[in-house]
């Protein structure tokens, strides 16, 4: 039986799925990715009830971890030249898994480095002193200095992976169809469907800014942001930058400063995202010239906790609240503002505005309370496959029993599921 417009529209949502940044949390991302992308190719087989609810997934954004997560979905379903039937869901569910298999640990080497690093931070956090100091160690390293590059130059002689300690390498072997010289292979960018926003910070003159695959594709323009000194022609008066996606955009919203130097692109320097938008989600909205093109619904695949029990008193709980609400309130800012323009648009629905702007729903995605109380700072530095594997199957499980509430219609919406 054919179903009318009306239901048709009713069953199908376009979405757009923001991922939070988080080091190896952002496993769990993983995990709910996976469980999305299988939902998809569900819908898909000839058996599929006409009364089920259809996802079309049509925008990703992340930032730091979540950009890598991000990323690597978007790849998965993007077309590319010379690949012929490339770009789908099981294309694009092995390479997020793949990717994250491969930055995990590996070898004695990696699990050595690994085991110093995590539990360098762990000691921070307990106030345990370290050869007599008690005090921060890798906020104290410096990138830039001798012995930092005398490290890394010298990790690969004892096995480490080089794109195990260099991000940049990392996404070049993940991604090559992204790379600048691989012309035959590269993506089919008239035909890609999903769009991915990557967050990060410019560091000099202190603008936030968003890789947006739209932009390559024209149908966003590049702003380069506010300028130092800004030409009366210029249209771009804003502390906030679009560039176009690339590898060194996703590798900039991943750079800690206290181990990364900052990322170099055109003659501008990149922090982490963190700093600005965690994830970028605003960008979404568009404008009234972009109305169909903004998704029905917002899912947020939140790492860390909205609310705490107390108040943090010990310099792990300290440390650990202050790095959630850097990530939190970035992001709530933004949800706040869709949640005013949704009620201006209620208000306004027979006027000019309402009927330029169509409501968004937002949902929050999480991890079970147990899981995100086991966890703190310093876990996000642990990148062994036994963190990544106990997170990749958290957010799975999770993402089953909220995509089955959602079929349901009985999922909640922000900010009360938050």
């Amino acid at each position: 039986m054919d179903l009318n417009p009306v239901e048709k529209s009713d069953k199908h949502k376009t979405v757009a799925i923001a991922c939070q940044g988080g080091g190896m949390h952002a496993a769990f991302a993983v995990g709910v990715l996976t469980e999305i992308l299988k939902d998809i190719e569900q819908q898909k087989k000839p058996k599929v009830s006409e009364n089920q609810k259809l996802i079309e997934l049509v925008g990703l954004s992340g930032t730091s971890a979540g950009a890598l997560c991000a990323l690597m979905v978007w790849y998965g379903l993007a077309p590319k030249t010379g690949i012929p039937g490339s770009g789908s869901e099981p294309e694009a569910r092995e390479k997020l898994n793949q990717f994250w298999d491969d930055f995990v640990a590996k070898a004695g080497a990696e699990n050595v480095l690994n085991f110093l690093t995590y539990r360098t931070f762990w000691l921070e956090e307990m106030e345990i002193p370290m050869l007599g100091v008690n005090s921060p160690i890798f906020s104290s390293l410096n990138p830039y200095g001798a012995i930092f590059k005398a490290a890394a130059d010298y990790l690969p002689n004892f096995g480490v992976r080089k794109h195990y300690i260099d991000l940049d390498e990392l996404l070049a072997v993940a991604c090559p169809a992204l790379k600048k010289m691989n012309i035959d292979k590269a993506i089919d960018w008239q035909s890609v469907k999903t769009r991915v926003l990557i967050g990060a910070s410019e560091v000099v003159n202190g603008l936030e800014c968003v890789f947006d695959s739209d932009v390559n594709k024209q149908k966003q323009h590049e702003n380069q942001g506010m300028q130092p000194i800004v030409k009366p022609k210029d249209k771009a008066k804003y502390w906030r930058q679009r560039l176009p996606l690339s590898l060194s955009g996703v590798a900039a919203s991943g750079t800690l400063p206290f181990f990364r130097k900052a990322e170099h692109i055109n003659n501008r320097h990149y922090w982490d995202g963190l700093y600005s938008q965690n994830p970028p989600v605003r960008e979404f909205l568009g404008g009234t010239d972009y109305k169909d093109e903004v998704p029905d619904e917002l899912w947020i695949v939140r790492i860390n906790p909205q609310q705490w029990p107390h108040v943090p008193q010990t310099n792990k709980d300290i440390q650990d609240r202050q790095n959630e609400l850097m990530g939190n309130l970035s992001l709530n800012k933004e949800l706040d503002f869709i949640m005013t323009v949704n009620e201006w648009q209620q208000r306004y629905q027979h006027e000019a505005f309402g009927q330029d702007h169509k409501p968004v729903t937002v949902r929050t995605i999480k991890m079970n309370k147990a899981t995100a109380d086991d966890l703190s700072y310093s876990s996000k530095f642990d990148r062994s496959s036994e963190r990544m594997n106990l997170l990749r199957q958290e957010g799975e499980s999770v993402a089953r029993n909220w995509l089955g509430k959602w079929h349901n219609n009985t999922v909640g919406e922000y900010p009360s599921d938050a």
